[in-house]
């Protein structure tokens, strides 16, 4: 058995957090799922890619909730 411990997210006023949340996102620019939105530093949109794959694993990107 490993003594290793997923890592922990965190939920802030609905949005993912913690370092969990924060390997996801890498994750997603590293897979082309996000890209920077032009002309902005911190604003990143959705790629077809990342809509294809999201699609893929049942995650609805047009609900709101």
């Amino acid at each position: 058995m490993s003594d290793r411990k997923p890592l922990k997210a965190k939920c802030c006023y609905g949005h993912l957090g913690g370092t969990l949340g924060d390997r996801l996102f890498e994750r997603m620019l590293e897979m082309n799922w996000l890209e920077r939105e032009e002309g902005k530093a911190t604003v990143y949109v959705l790629t077809e890619t990342g809509e294809a794959a999201l699609k893929q694993l049942g995650v609805d990107i047009y609900e709101r909730r």
